[in-house]
């Protein structure tokens, strides 16, 4: 491919479309999904998340993609489609139970009914399994500077996790 990557071949009887994008790095989709966001552009930072996961679901890189749907869901609830993005987190720690990303997400979509009816003990499931049985745990999700500007996440859903937080997570 022109892209750099070494040629890969598709599964079963897949064959890319001319100008589909399956040529294209994941990276650079999740990076100019990233820029997109940024932008408050979400519809489009979400088409870009959720091509280079399915690149990356191709290329077997199973971590990566979840990593992209994880992107995807912030850029869900960013868009204001947030039962989309419930129902892709859902996914996303369903195949990948070491994503933080998805299991703070949705304790805030949980603790606050955005995307799915309110459901604290969940919320507080979600937020327990993030901080205890995941390597990089939960702290650095107490910094809502961090998290809106480093993780990206949208406004609102930073605004329901610092609800979230200051019920006592301190």
């Amino acid at each position: 491919p022109k892209d750099g990557r070494a040629d890969m071949p598709l599964r079963g009887d897949a064959r890319p479309a001319e100008g589909d994008g399956l040529g294209m790095n994941p990276m650079i989709l999740n990076f100019r999904g990233n820029a997109l966001s940024r932008l408050d552009r979400y519809k489009e930072a979400v088409a870009d998340y959720r091509e280079a996961a399915d690149i990356f679901e191709n290329d077997r890189e199973l971590r990566q993609a979840s990593l992209s749907h994880a992107n995807e869901a912030l850029a869900l609830f960013g868009a204001s489609r947030d039962q989309d993005a419930v129902a892709v987190l859902r996914q996303v720690v369903r195949k990948d139970p070491g994503v933080t990303d998805a299991h703070v997400a949705l304790a805030v979509a949980y603790w606050s009914g955005r995307g799915v009816e309110k459901d604290v003990p969940e919320a507080e499931n979600e937020w327990s399994f993030a901080c205890n049985n995941i390597d990089t745990g939960c702290q650095k999700y107490k910094d809502l500077e961090w998290v809106a500007q480093i993780r990206r996440w949208p406004p609102p859903l930073v605004s329901s996790l610092r609800d979230f937080l200051r019920k006592g997570r301190t």
